[in-house]
C-alpha cells in the first residue's frame, strides 16, 4: 500500500466574515502554513499525518484513501480539496507520494 502527499497550497482569512460568525482569532489558519507537506501513514498508508489537523482531516480522508491505494480522484493524479473552515480556509493538494 503507498501513501498520500498533502501539500497546503494556499491559506486565507475573510476578516469581514470572521466579524459576523465570532469568535475567530484574526488571521489565516494556525494549524497549518503554505508549502507545509505531510504524508499518510500507517500500515495501510491511510492514517492521518502527525501534526494534521483533524476537521481538514475529515474533509480530505476519502480522497487521501483513494491516492494512498493507488488510484486518482476524477481521474486526476492530483486534487485540491479546502478545509471545511468557512472564515480560515486551507487549501490542500493531494496526490499519491512518490
Amino acid at each position: 500500500m503507498g501513501r498520500c502527499k498533502i501539500t497546503v497550497i494556499r491559506t486565507t482569512y475573510y476578516p469581514d466574515l470572521a466579524a459576523q460568525y465570532p469568535p475567530y482569532e484574526t488571521g489565516c489558519c494556525q494549524a497549518m502554513k503554505e508549502g507545509d507537506v505531510f504524508y499518510t501513514g500507517g500500515p495501510y498508508g491511510v492514517d492521518m499525518p502527525e501534526g494534521f489537523c483533524p476537521a481538514a482531516w475529515r474533509a480530505v480522508f476519502s480522497f487521501a484513501c483513494e491516492y494512498a491505494s493507488g488510484g486518482r480522484v476524477y481521474d486526476f493524479d492530483r486534487h485540491l480539496v479546502a478545509c471545511p473552515d468557512g472564515v480560515r480556509p486551507v487549501l490542500l493538494q493531494l496526490e499519491q507520494a512518490p
